[in-house]
């Protein structure tokens, strides 16, 4: 990827979670485990994403457009076919979408959520690395293991 397409992507992965405005509060901020209900509602964010964006007339005419909507849809999606909405799984995922979803889980995390507590950024390193939190693309693990302290320098230290 050139830096023109890594600041471009970098820029529209900031729609990712925009579908959260569909759900309600009291599961987003729910204390406790979710129930199945619950779960599915949450669940919903993907694709509620992509149909609040539809309702943009500046965002929906966009050429990339399309891109906006993969990675709203599809950025829960696994490599070994466990995320959701689709179950894609592998190569069906566009590598960038994973790249998000990666760096959704990491910073998921890292940080407190009303659930539970924030870990430290080593031990959500290695949870993802052993698959905690579903399956990624074993290219994409590799470059996370060697690249993960810089990164966590970067991104969250500076």
């Amino acid at each position: 990827m050139s830096a023109q397409d890594i600041d471009h992507y970098s820029e529209l992965a900031l729609f990712h979670d925009i579908g959260k405005r569909a759900i309600p509060q009291a599961i987003l901020n729910k204390p406790s485990s979710l129930t199945p209900k619950e779960f599915s509602i949450m669940k919903s964010h993907t694709t509620e994403g992509c149909r609040l964006l539809a309702e943009d007339p500046a965002l929906s005419s966009r050429e990339d457009f399309h891109l906006i909507c993969d990675v709203c849809r599809h950025h829960h999606e696994r490599w070994d076919g466990g995320g959701y909405p689709d179950g894609l799984s592998g190569r069906h995922i566009t590598p960038w979408v994973q790249v998000v979803g990666l760096a959704d889980a990491f910073d998921a995390l890292i940080h407190p959520r009303p659930y539970k507590p924030a870990y430290l950024w080593t031990q959500a390193a290695s949870m993802i690395a052993d698959g905690a939190c579903g399956a990624f693309a074993p290219d994409l693990l590799l470059c996370f293991r060697f690249n993960i302290g810089e990164i966590y320098s970067g991104v969250y230290l500076e």
